[in-house]
């Protein structure tokens, strides 16, 4: 049953992202997933709970990213390069969720149930401006949501250009540099990273 509903949720992916929300039926995500519409409907109530679930999949991949954040202590600089780094990380390895994510944020409202993006994103964009906040002796006097709201600015234009070009840029390296830009040079003191946390992919 679970590689069913996994068969539901990658098809659903491809075709939301491709055709949106409105595009697609529950028809063809039964094809493309080789499944019948009882057992979608055993697994999801309706297309509409599908979609929300994607869409929850893909904000909870970059909240337990941040979870994990919460408790390294090494420095800012490291903190927020792990941050970008895996966020790079998530976007390699499933480039059709952010496809999906990209589509639906910029589609016209009416074209797909509602989901508060706005609100996904300010949280998440508060709690990277939290982890400036708690270092700011340490380095960062600016303000920290003006610093988050760039660095989050910074890897969207990143994340698209790999997506539009397939280009090498959602690297480590490059996750370094935006940070780099943004922290002054007595904040960037570098800080061995712990075993155990992971860097271009999901920790």
């Amino acid at each position: 049953m679970k590689r069913a509903r996994n068969s539901i949720l990658n098809a659903a992916i491809e075709l939301f992202a491709q055709k949106g929300y409105a595009g697609c039926s529950i028809r063809e995500i039964c094809q493309a997933a080789g499944i019948t519409k009882p057992v979608l409907y055993y697994h999801f109530r309706s297309k509409e709970q599908l979609y929300q679930e994607l869409m929850m999949d893909i904000f909870n991949q970059t909240k337990k990213n941040l979870l994990r954040l919460s408790k390294f202590r090494g420095s800012l600089r490291d903190r927020l390069i792990l941050y970008v780094a895996n966020e790079f990380g998530n976007s390699r390895k499933d480039p059709s969720q952010v496809r999906l994510l990209f589509r639906m944020m910029f589609s016209p409202e009416g074209e797909y149930p509602h989901f508060n993006f706005v609100e996904e994103f300010q949280r998440e964009r508060m709690t990277v401006a939290g982890f400036i906040r708690e270092q700011r002796g340490k380095g960062s006097s600016r303000d920290p949501e003006l610093i988050s709201t760039a660095l989050m600015g910074m890897m969207l234009i990143q994340i698209l250009e790999y997506l539009f070009t397939g280009r090498r840029t959602l690297t480590r390296r490059n996750a370094e540099k935006l940070v780099d830009l943004l922290l002054p040079a007595s904040g960037r003191a570098c800080s061995a990273i712990p075993t155990g946390i992971a860097v271009g992919g999901r920790i």
